[in-house]
């Protein structure tokens, strides 16, 4: 009995061992279930954060794509405003040169105009110098047109006197005196008629070298000022080019009134058609509105002749 006794307390100290044991061990497994509870939670929380992680990575990379794609635009479109930027450099350089050009080519027209200018200042001098010494010649004809008529007046009365004096010939000596002073009177009309038609020669040709000076200046001017258009039409780049203006001076010889004829002026010496063709011939190139004019009353002493 004391044997079972042992062995039952035995046994008993056995149960109480394994209770306690049994107790430890489903305290460990509470503990184990309560920390795979927590491990699964911590999971579960860390795959909830990897995966916010995850889409914040992924919105991250769409937005460094969307940055990506948003700066090869930009960098395309500035390449492409580098391009066009080049392409307007590479035209600007060209309408400089093209400006420099037609600035040098206005600069040439301007100097040409500027010389056109000074010339048509001289050739109006000229001209102004030239109408002066017509109208010395045409004031010089028209003395010489009356001096003639006078002369002639006075050769008809002489003429007249020669008559009453042959029918009376008791005035012999007096026929002879008056026969010299007509071979006088013959002498100066046939001088003075050989300087009128030499005047009048002078003032034909005159007139016909101004009427072909004038008009291979008028001819001059207008190739010019054709010329000049054109250069400028061709050469206009920015349609702000300033026009060039060019006028031609109007001749002299239109402003004055045409030059004199040698027409008229024998209308005035009918009364002269009798006297002899003229023997000699009188050079007008020095004729100026200071030299005398002796020549129209070279005897004075013969004509107070009876």
């Amino acid at each position: 009995m004391e044997a079972e006794a042992a062995v039952l307390t035995q046994l008993q100290l056995q149960l109480l061992a394994l209770v306690s044991e049994l107790r430890l061990l489903r305290e460990r497994e509470r503990g184990a279930r309560e920390e795979l509870r927590d491990a699964g939670q911590r999971w579960e929380e860390a795959q909830e954060e990897h995966r916010r992680e995850a889409r914040e990575l992924r919105a991250e990379v769409a937005a460094r794509d969307d940055a990506l794609r948003k700066l090869e635009a930009k960098i395309k479109f500035l390449e492409n405003e580098n391009e066009l930027l080049e392409k307007n450099e590479n035209n600007l350089k060209e309408s400089m040169e093209v400006l420099l050009q037609s600035r040098e080519a206005f600069i040439k027209h301007y100097e040409a105009v500027a010389d056109l200018k000074d010339k048509v200042q001289r050739i109006s001098v000229l001209e102004k110098d030239v109408v002066e010494k017509l109208n010395f010649l045409e004031s010089k004809i028209s003395a010489y047109q009356h001096e003639l008529r006078s002369r002639a007046r006075i050769i008809y009365e002489l003429k007249d006197r020669l008559e009453a004096e042959k029918l009376n010939n008791s005035f012999q000596p007096q026929l002879e005196e008056i026969s010299k002073a007509l071979l006088v009177k013959d002498d100066i009309i046939e001088r003075l008629t050989s300087e009128k038609q030499a005047m009048h020669v002078e003032l034909h040709n005159m007139e016909i070298a101004l009427r072909r000076f004038q008009n291979l200046f008028s001819s001059i001017g207008h190739e010019r000022m054709k010329s000049f258009s054109a250069n400028c039409g061709s050469q206009d780049v920015n349609n702000g080019q300033p026009e060039s203006i060019f006028y031609l001076v109007k001749p002299l010889a239109f402003q004055f009134g045409s030059l004199p004829s040698p027409e008229p002026v024998a209308a005035n010496t009918e009364k002269a058609d009798c006297l002899p063709e003229p023997k000699e011939h009188i050079v007008m190139g020095d004729i100026s509105p200071t030299q005398p004019t002796d020549s129209v009353n070279p005897e004075p002493d013969s004509e107070n002749q009876p």
